[in-house]
């Protein structure tokens, strides 16, 4: 995919550093692979990501400032963007060329942007930032897979009719949860790779997913409990694509604001089954691909986590009625 989106940072923050001029400058979200540009002037630091996937492109920025500062935004291709600001001293604002507000962000929060063609800035008041960025190929929403995103639509017929005017959506909040799911998307990150590139857009469809589940939610248009078992479901998938069996289920409690028993009950009513069995289930359903893709089952046993091949064989068999190798 095309970068369209370019923070001018050399504008404040001066020329790139060498190796041996970074020391103390530490990305608050590394990268697994990826572009990744150091720089300094006196007390203002920045380090800026980025990562071309075939069908999404993200960005990182760590900024440091000693006083407000405007840096120039040149958006060459008109997008559609998702903006979280992780982490601020203050709310940050984007204004148009002519410097009228486009939006304003405040700390911990994120909204979708559609951005046409032109010259930006990004207004960033004193203190510490942390600006996730990311954009992709919005032909995932053709065919009226956008149906069920009433969030999404002003800005997705915005982007295909070429509007010459910015749109944004309602903000909401990027919390503990967003941290996960954008943590696990970055780690996944690989060059030249077809899982990776499948995994970007898994992940940004998810991101998608948790965006409208929390607008809904600070508009009341879903229950608290409902929003937090579907945000549970994908946590689970996550863990599972992350550490196969070894994912901790115990972990959603520190996460989510409800206890292992409740999060229990209301994920069976919800899905039918526990936590635990649906782990176990999508752990299966993993390992089925891997072997029809004609993986080993001693190399699926080791990829998915099991301590034993036996205990995988076991599993699998209760769960699929058949052996790995039927």
């Amino acid at each position: 995919m095309r970068k369209s989106f370019f923070l001018e940072t050399a504008t404040v923050f001066g020329k790139p550093l060498r190796g041996d001029q970074i020391a103390g400058l530490i990305p608050s979200l590394p990268f697994r692979e990826g572009e990744i540009v150091y720089s300094r002037n006196n007390k203002k630091s920045c380090i800026a990501q980025d990562f071309k996937g075939r069908l999404g492109y993200l960005q990182q920025f760590d900024l440091v400032l000693d006083e407000a500062v405007s840096l120039p935004i040149n958006v060459k291709q008109s997008d559609l963007y998702i903006i979280y600001l992780m982490q601020a001293s203050d709310s940050i604002q984007i204004a148009n060329a002519q410097n009228a507000s486009v939006t304003s962000l405040n700390k911990r929060r994120a909204r979708y942007i559609y951005l046409p063609r032109g010259h930006y800035y990004l207004h960033v008041p004193p203190g510490t930032y942390q600006l996730f960025v990311c954009y992709f190929d919005v032909g995932i929403f053709d065919a009226g897979a956008d149906h069920d995103f009433d969030f999404l639509q002003p800005l997705l017929e915005a982007h295909r009719q070429k509007s010459s005017t910015p749109l944004v959506s309602s903000d909401f909040m990027a919390g503990p949860v967003t941290v996960i799911y954008i943590r696990s998307l970055c780690k996944k990150l690989k060059k030249a790779d077809v899982d990776s590139q499948i995994a970007i857009i898994f992940h940004l469809k998810e991101m998608i997913k948790l965006s409208k589940r929390k607008i809904d939610r600070e508009l009341e248009a879903v229950t608290e409990n409902e929003d937090m078992v579907k945000t549970a479901k994908t946590l689970i998938e996550l863990g599972v694509e992350e550490n196969g069996m070894r994912y901790d289920l115990s972990s959603l409690t520190d996460v989510l604001p409800l206890g292992e028993a409740n999060l229990t009950l209301l994920f069976k009513k919800q899905f039918g089954v526990t936590p635990t069995q649906y782990k176990k289930r999508y752990l299966i359903e993993k390992a089925k691909l891997l072997l029809l893709s004609g993986e080993t089952v001693m190399s699926v046993t080791d990829r998915l986590g099991f301590k034993h091949e036996r205990s995988f064989y076991r599993l699998f068999k209760r769960i699929t009625g058949k052996s790995p190798k039927e």
